[in-house]
């Protein structure tokens, strides 16, 4: 769970970054991306669940548009792509693991 938010973290500043040399309406869209991503990543360092559901849903369509923008010939979506994949093999591997019973004497 620590490199989900981690990367989540990550891809905030990304957007953030990228959207101060962007101008007009592309500017607020990054931006808004970039509080979503940051959000979702404080939601799950204190351990709301919803925040983990909804993180896999965005980051799955996430992952598919950066995939196709990939195949679209756009190079530097591969980073984006990557990035995503990490993400959602970590929150969705935390829906495999089972608590083992604890004994108690």
């Amino acid at each position: 769970m620590k490199v989900a938010v981690y990367l989540l973290f990550l891809q905030s500043f990304f957007l953030l970054y990228y959207s101060a040399g962007t101008f007009g309406m592309e500017r607020y869209i990054l931006l808004i991306f970039g509080l979503l991503n940051f959000l979702l990543a404080w939601g799950i360092v204190r351990g709301e669940k919803r925040a983990v559901k909804i993180t896999i849903a965005y980051k799955g369509i996430d992952f598919f548009f950066a995939l196709l923008m990939l195949m679209g010939g756009a190079i530097f979506q591969s980073l984006n792509a990557a990035i995503d994949l990490a993400i959602l093999h970590d929150l969705i591997g935390l829906f495999g693991k089972k608590e083992e019973p604890t004994e108690e004497s």
